[in-house]
């Protein structure tokens, strides 16, 4: 991969992001997101920010190394698996990353408290929910 238009293509597929999921990561459009595919436009700022929705350090995006700081980055990014897109539709991560430090705190306790309880059930013998369809309240 050549050019930051390759890597940024490369980092938001190896999500299974589309570019409008990307945008929404990212605080841009996706009008811009396929402007900096295409090779057609680049900003610091934006790459700041593309950097930091996708996981990957500015320096890997922009020039394709990774500094000293981010030594697995790179290597990452060529092997192993592809990390999960954004998992919440309700929900952008726009407006979680525009949360203060302790209540992404807060959220990530009570999202693994709920995900431990929920692997426990299944374990006593509780099926999962249907995807698409919501659990009946019992009386």
């Amino acid at each position: 991969m050549d050019t930051f238009a390759q890597r940024l293509r490369f980092a938001r597929q190896r999500l299974a992001w589309t570019q409008k999921q990307l945008a929404q990561a990212s605080g841009l459009s996706q009008s811009a997101i396929g402007n900096y595919e295409s090779g057609q436009r680049f900003t610091s700022r934006a790459l700041l920010r593309l950097a930091h929705a996708l996981g990957v350090s500015p320096e890997w995006l922009e020039f394709g190394h990774a500094p000293a700081a981010y030594p697995a980055t790179t290597h990452a990014l060529q092997e192993g698996p592809a990390a999960e897109p954004w998992p919440f539709e309700a929900v952008s991560y726009r407006d979680y990353a525009a949360l203060n430090r302790r209540d992404k705190a807060v959220l990530e306790q009570t999202v693994q408290a709920y995900v431990r309880a929920c692997h426990d059930t299944y374990r006593q013998g509780g099926k999962p929910a249907s995807s698409g369809k919501r659990a009946k309240k019992s009386s």
